[in-house]
């Protein structure tokens, strides 16, 4: 069953809440760069999900919201944490690590590509001719952002980056198409708590052998960016995120999200360096073009 915001096209919000996200999560990708400077990649994970869950707890008791979903949908709930959450966040923050800005987050953008796929395969999302080309068009956009004059394939250590970005991609698409299998009636902050605070004991585990070793240099760059994961891209991303899957397919909805991996290399360039190609300018007008293809009516 589809929900029924979809049968009538998305509400004009939902494009305003994926513009949300698009701003702050490419912003973001450089910030957590430079944070890794200061703080261990999967101690850096920790201590924005720790941080998150210790705002978000008392905001959500103070508005009466729970913190615990419906009877029914916690395991459901637990596992699209697992994925979209905890092991995109993981896999990502270890591929940025030894990847650059710009092309970690294109890498793991590749989401969109991931989520059609899966989506047909789990039976949750009906493709019309305009999202498939559109997707097509798009993806081709992605994979140029990949190529050689960009990603440097002979390097093991690159390759690995790749890897680790990749799984985080796929693992976000999979959650995400999990999540639309069904209709939710746990309230939307709820579910963005409960899959943060169910995704916090596995990126422990993770962090643990890093804990101990490598210290933390409290700089107010790190505080700074720490803070703006906990309340912008954790809390409200996820957040988001979750009200716009209720009302478009992942792969249409990865489609806009496509323009994150754009501005996050943008960002990336002009904070680190480095020359926007031709290759490049290419990419962003395919990327675009496929967006335009795919929310067509």
């Amino acid at each position: 069953m589809r929900p029924p915001a979809e049968r009538g096209g998305p509400p004009r919000i939902v494009y305003f809440y994926l513009a949300v996200i698009v701003v702050t999560w490419a912003a973001n990708w450089p910030m957590m760069k430079l944070a890794l400077g200061d703080a261990p990649p999967l101690v850096f994970v920790l201590l924005r999900l720790i941080g998150t869950i210790v705002l978000l707890a008392p905001a959500l008791h103070a508005m009466r919201v729970p913190l615990l979903p419906i009877p029914g949908e916690r395991l459901g709930l637990f596992w699209i944490g697992q994925l979209q959450v905890a092991a995109f966040l993981v896999f990502a923050i270890i591929g940025l690590s030894i990847e650059a800005a710009g092309r970690a987050i294109v890498l793991a953008y590749t989401f969109s590509l991931w989520a059609i796929p899966i989506g047909l395969l789990l039976g949750v999302e009906r493709l019309g001719r305009f999202h498939l080309i559109g997707a097509a068009i798009g993806f081709a956009g992605l994979v140029l952002f990949m190529n050689p004059a960009l990603v440097d394939w002979t390097s093991a250590r690159t390759l690995l980056g790749n890897a680790f970005l990749l799984l985080s991609a796929m693992t976000w698409a999979l959650g995400s198409c999990l999540y639309r299998r069904r209709i939710w009636r746990t309230p939307f902050w709820t579910q963005t708590f409960w899959q943060l605070a169910v995704s916090a004991p596995v990126v422990v585990a993770f962090a643990a052998p890093q804990i101990g070793g490598e210290p933390i240099h409290w700089s107010p760059a790190l505080i700074a960016i720490l803070s703006y994961n906990w309340v912008v891209t954790t809390a409200l991303g996820y957040f988001l995120w979750a009200v716009v899957l209720t009302a478009m397919p992942a792969a249409a909805a990865g489609q806009v999200l496509a323009l994150t991996p754009v501005g996050g290399f943008l960002i990336s360039t002009a904070i680190f360096g480095g020359a926007v190609t031709a290759d490049v300018i290419v990419a962003i007008a395919l990327i675009v073009a496929g967006i335009i293809l795919t929310l067509r009516r």
